[in-house]
């Protein structure tokens, strides 16, 4: 199995402050038996950068208020963990460690190629937490049969970065804007008054990211690559919506092609001007390191609706921390995994240390989430909470996203570069899929 490395991008919390102050009081459901805590016990678990910082702390914290009790968080690296997670998946659960970090696309792949790969956390009490998790981020760690697989770690959603300067030049108001279409008139103003164009696309599609703004657009409209059945959705109304929005900037000459491999750098210092960048929450932490010069030019809001009072927000991914089914330790790993995700203790611990966006709902309501950003002038935390109140479905990636991606980078290139018709390029896109992976095209 195969799978396309996009986890290193993460939702970095804007403003948060607020001290990881442990309270034992708030480890409500993380007690084991006595046995289990006087013996001695040790757990491993496997991450890479930011998540395995934060991970680190909570191990220190469980540590302390369960005596007895080790915990080896190991950095494997990015993409690394992928190839040494397959390979112990393969080989039935040997070699793996007790708790895993887990990509949001590739939590189905996993489920579907190695179903016996993780521990069925709905077993071990995990659906009483359902409620404190955003829904769709929450179905993401669900096996088909609605069994969950994965605790929610960060979550990442989608925004409209801005800029204030070439609006205000244009004279354009961007809070009057309510729909996609409606941004498109803008573009055409805002390049007549600035020279700017309204967005970058790699039109060829260089790499698998390429996709980003088009998922993002489909999203908006509530479809995906696959449907929840696992049929191909590739070529559904939604997604030519999406690829059709795309053509019609390119044909009004307000796309300017940059490879992604450099785009975002170049967009954020204003080197290659574009008025706006639609993006992942996660790339909040990023404009301060990247382009400071830039601070008080650029802003922030939720996306436009593809319809007007369509939805404004839409899943940008997220990663589960799992539990290895081969583990010998499954309870006491859930309650590291329970206390690290799902009480305030862990969460204020883990979020100090790494510095992302939490998934756990009752986190967002603490002082430190109250708190503008200098850079953009506003509360972004607030703003990412408010785009995932929206009760947006789940993606479906399935084993086959890679497969996916590709057949639509091809189509993309197809339409942005050739000038193909959207609806043709993606039926061809979907059938060629279908034979690929012996996958139904979905007809709803």
């Amino acid at each position: 199995m195969t799978a396309t490395p996009r986890h290193h991008r993460r939702a970095r919390v804007g403003a948060f402050t607020a001290a990881a102050a442990l309270c034992t009081g708030l480890l409500t459901g993380c007690s084991m038996s006595d046995s289990e805590a006087s013996g001695q016990e040790s757990l491993t678990a496997w991450a890479w950068g930011a998540p395995a910082e934060g991970m680190k702390a909570t191990a220190k914290a469980f540590e302390k208020t369960h005596p007895g009790v080790t915990i080896k968080v190991q950095d494997v690296g990015n993409p690394a963990i992928w190839d040494k997670i397959t390979s112990g998946m393969a080989a039935g659960g040997s070699g793996l460690p007790d708790v895993m970090d887990i990509g949001g696309d590739y939590m189905s792949n996993y489920l579907e190629t190695f179903p016996d790969g993780f521990a069925n956390l709905s077993d071990l009490g995990a659906d009483s937490l359902a409620g404190d998790f955003p829904d769709g981020l929450w179905k993401g760690g669900q096996n088909s049969e609605g069994q969950q697989y994965g605790m929610p770690f960060e979550v990442n959603t989608n925004l409209l970065y801005f800029r204030k300067d070439l609006f205000r030049q244009a004279g354009v108001d961007i809070d009057s804007i309510h729909t996609w279409d409606q941004m498109l008139t803008a573009g055409v103003k805002i390049k007549k008054a600035t020279g700017a164009d309204l967005f970058a696309v790699d039109k060829a599609a260089s790499q698998a990211d390429s996709a980003n703004f088009f998922e993002m657009l489909a999203r908006l409209q509530g479809t995906f690559f696959f449907d929840g059945k696992g049929e191909i959705a590739l070529s559904d109304e939604g997604n030519v919506s999406a690829l059709t929005f795309l053509k019609k900037a390119n044909d009004k000459h307000l796309v300017v092609d940059i490879p992604q491999s450099q785009g975002t750098t170049s967009q954020m210092k204003g080197q290659a001007p574009v008025a706006i960048m639609p993006g992942a929450s996660w790339m909040v932490g990023s404009f301060q390191g990247t382009a400071p010069e830039m601070k008080g030019k650029w802003g922030v809001r939720m996306s436009p609706a593809m319809k007007e009072g369509g939805y404004t927000a839409s899943s940008a991914g997220g990663t589960y921390l799992t539990v290895a089914k081969a583990s010998k330790k499954q309870k006491l790993a859930y309650e590291y995994v329970k206390y690290s995700m799902a009480t305030l203790a862990g969460q204020k611990v883990i979020t100090e240390a790494d510095g992302l966006f939490p998934s756990f709902e009752p986190m967002w309501d603490t002082a430190g989430f109250r708190k503008p950003d200098p850079y953009f002038g506003s509360d972004t935390n607030q703003l990412v909470i408010k785009a995932l109140s929206q009760k947006t479905p789940p993606d479906f990636y399935t084993k086959d996203f890679p497969k996916a991606l590709k057949v639509y980078d091809d189509a993309q290139t197809q339409v942005l570069v050739k000038g193909a018709d959207p609806k043709t390029a993606l039926a061809k896109a979907a059938k060629l899929l279908a034979q690929q992976t012996g996958r139904k095209i979905s007809t709803d």
